[in-house]
């Protein structure tokens, strides 16, 4: 993985947290759900929802059960984009 690109994913990761959780939350590519409270199921379908809107992405329930950290959704952004 290129670090550019990756930091290019994270900084729009960064992005969707705010938007679905609030200016407050941080996070970095080694968070994870356990370690932000308002990370909870109804602020996880919200990032989700940012996510797809914003990438034109397509997710399965799978996909969306699967993703717990920062890194999961960089890698998946990631890998959609090609």
């Amino acid at each position: 993985m290129k670090e550019d690109n990756i930091d290019e994913a994270l900084k729009q990761v960064q992005l969707f947290f705010k938007l679905a959780m609030g200016n407050s939350v941080e996070v970095g590519i080694d968070t994870e759900k356990n370690m932000i409270s308002e990370w909870d199921s109804i602020n996880h379908l919200n990032l989700i929802v940012e996510m797809e809107s914003a990438l034109d992405l397509g997710l399965s329930m799978e996909e969306i059960e699967k993703l717990s950290s920062v890194r999961q959704i960089v890698e998946l952004i990631k890998s959609r984009k090609g």
